[in-house]
């Protein structure tokens, strides 16, 4: 009879473990590697527009440094996510890269990132060694998630200028500090 207690037990455990085993794997700080490209028309900011609904503000966030991603950007979960993205060539890249955070949905020539010109030059090493990545248009990247920080600025909820009462609510969330993901609120 005590075996048929234990089996529950050890089986949770078990199931406990390989969760915590496969989460340690998820969430491990290891690089992906990757492509990205960069938006040509972006003046040195990122997007006006975007999936995410930043509007204009998208331009501005984290300096300017804002991406659009392709299965990052997962159905909208990925706004606001941020993440270091430094390309692979050692002739021009730096070894920090550039954080960048998520504001559109997007892909170009088998990239993970479009990133704006902005931060596309900002992986490069110099400034001669930016021109030459933008001349590029797209490179050979490694990324990876990391916590996104707004000092001085607290998370902020914008109504969406569409919401209609009482049919219709939407909102954007800004300067979501950390690396974890709002799935939903209530």
């Amino acid at each position: 009879m005590a075996s048929s207690l234990w089996s529950p037990l050890s089986l949770f455990a078990t199931l406990l473990l390989m969760q915590t085993l496969a989460e340690a794997q998820t969430s491990s700080d290891s690089f992906v590697h990757s492509r990205a490209a960069y938006y040509p028309n972006s003046d040195q900011q990122g997007t006006d527009t975007g999936a995410c609904g930043f509007g204009s503000f998208g331009a501005t966030i984290n300096g300017g440094d804002a991406s659009a991603a392709s299965d990052l950007y997962r159905n909208g979960v990925g706004c606001g996510a941020c993440y270091q993205v430094r390309c692979t060539n050692a002739n021009f890249c730096s070894d920090k890269g550039v954080t960048v955070v998520l504001t559109d949905q997007g892909s170009s020539d088998r990239t993970d990132f479009i990133l704006s010109k902005r931060a596309f030059g900002r992986m490069a090493q110099t400034t001669d060694a930016a021109a030459s990545l933008l001349n590029l248009g797209a490179v050979d990247i490694e990324y990876r998630r990391v916590s996104c920080s707004y000092p001085n600025k607290n998370m902020t909820f914008k109504i969406d200028e569409n919401s209609n009462y009482p049919h219709y609510l939407a909102f954007v969330i800004w300067y979501q500090q950390g690396k974890k993901d709002i799935t939903a609120v209530q």
